[in-house]
């Protein structure tokens, strides 16, 4: 038995009857690549709702930029949400997580959150990649009969390269984490505004590796780059659709 245990909503009961290789089949275009990523929220009230994010390591790709947990999904893996589970505990020693949703990568979301608003002049000029720099559009894939799903997708040298985005909570009302310091450096518990703006305090952001590093700051606060900005839309999204789900308040 796995180190970890999942739950998810009965609407994505589907997802858990087929393997990624079958999920990456029924893609059009096919995908040569599938991944996962989690967006985890949490409600600790009176507090506001926050979303776990991780900066990655110096040396992988996107260096030093902020995502969700996630990963590729294996052959050993029993389906997409086994893929999601995984990796979310490979990534933060969370062991028990329950799936509500599936989301897109809300191209559009980041694109329109970047034409609006009063936050444009507190962005850093390295936000992150544009969607359309990195060929990102969400594809409908129908998993069954009853349902289709939004696959993410981009384009790499190989391939094209598919990701499921996945809405979930963890157990308990504050789950202990734990990164791999060999793939992300930095993690934290992050609100809506703080995603939002790309500023976060300091005591909300946990370094658990030594890594060389021109820390960004305005104030009293840090900015946080992220890996992309459809991702950056993503994550806000996130939470429209946990409220609206009753996930969050």
């Amino acid at each position: 038995m796995p180190p970890y245990n999942f739950t998810f909503s009965p609407s994505l009961s589907p997802l858990a009857l087929q393997t990624p290789q079958t999920l990456s089949s029924k893609s059009t275009p096919s995908i040569a690549h599938l991944m996962t990523s989690v967006f985890l929220l949490r409600q600790q009230s009176p507090s506001p709702p926050q979303i776990l994010l991780l900066r990655r390591s110096p040396q992988d790709s996107y260096p030093l930029k902020w995502e969700a947990p996630g990963g590729s999904a294996d052959v050993t893996d029993a389906s997409i949400l086994a893929a999601a589970a995984r990796e979310l505990f490979e990534e933060t020693a969370l062991s028990e997580s329950h799936f509500h949703a599936v989301l897109g990568m809300t191209k559009q979301k980041a694109e329109d959150l970047f034409t609006a608003g009063d936050e444009e002049e507190e962005r850093p000029a390295n936000w992150g990649i544009d969607p359309n720099d990195e060929q990102a559009q969400d594809i409908k894939v129908q998993v069954s009969e009853q349902m289709t799903v939004l696959f993410t997708t981009f384009h790499e040298p190989d391939g094209i390269w598919g990701k499921v985005n996945f809405l979930a909570t963890a157990k308990g009302q504050d789950p202990k984490v734990k990164i791999d310091a060999e793939e992300h450096v930095e993690w934290g518990w992050f609100t809506e505004e703080q995603v939002r703006t790309g500023r976060a305090a300091r005591a909300d952001i946990f370094t658990e590796a030594s890594f060389s590093d021109e820390i960004l700051v305005d104030g009293d606060r840090r900015v946080m780059e992220f890996t992309s900005r459809a991702v950056w839309g993503s994550l806000l999204e996130a939470f429209r659709v946990g409220r609206e789900m009753g996930i969050i308040v």
